[in-house]
């Protein structure tokens, strides 16, 4: 069984508005709407849930109408949040994570990185993006590793412990695409198609 757990808890204080950061429309339509089709195309997810906050109380109740379960989390952070996550739930055997502000990830994507996981013999996997894709489109990562980027896309057991991971290396846009700024948000309606800024 393999639970995708999406990580939608945070404040989102560099977006600078008052619209809790996984709401935020694109298109007319809240960005974790597209991390949730994209989860909800691929036969490969079992089990959808989302780890909201204090922070994102809208979001919960948006992710309940779509049927979405939710867990609370302090808000304290990407890795707190999943680490309560993990020590407080009874979650199924493998875990995909994924972070609520990526709104390009598809279907493909998922169904390739959990691909890739069946084929490796380690308990977790790290999807990266090497920066020369950030360079690319003028966009700066806020954190990086010998010019590797953590996506917010990553495969563990649902064990609250270290674990020997592999790393799986995709020149994707698509998760190179966090939304932290309205100049992301700019970029994004570029490459869906939306000529109009």
């Amino acid at each position: 069984m393999v639970t995708a757990l999406i990580m939608a808890g945070g404040m989102g204080k560099r977006m600078g508005i008052d619209v809790e950061k996984p709401l935020v429309e694109i298109n007319e339509k809240p960005m974790i709407q597209y991390v949730v089709e994209a989860l909800k195309g691929t036969d490969k997810i079992d089990n959808i849930i989302a780890a909201t906050s204090k922070n994102t109380p809208k979001t919960k109740i948006y992710l309940n109408e779509l049927d979405i379960k939710t867990v609370e989390t302090p808000g304290n952070g990407y890795v707190n949040d999943l680490g309560f996550v993990l020590s407080n739930f009874k979650l199924d055997d493998i875990l995909l994570t994924i972070t609520a502000d990526v709104p390009l990830i598809n279907s493909d994507i998922i169904d390739y990185v959990m691909g890739e996981y069946g084929k490796s013999k380690k308990p977790a996997m790290s999807v990266v993006v090497p920066l020369h894709v950030f360079e690319k489109y003028g966009l700066k990562p806020t954190i990086m590793f010998e010019n590797m980027v953590p996506s917010g896309l990553n495969i563990l057991r649902s064990i609250n412990k270290t674990q020997d991971e592999e790393v799986l290396v995709l020149e994707k846009i698509e998760l190179a695409l966090n939304i932290n700024t309205y100049e992301d948000i700019k970029l994004l309606k570029k490459l869906m198609g939306d000529h109009d800024e």
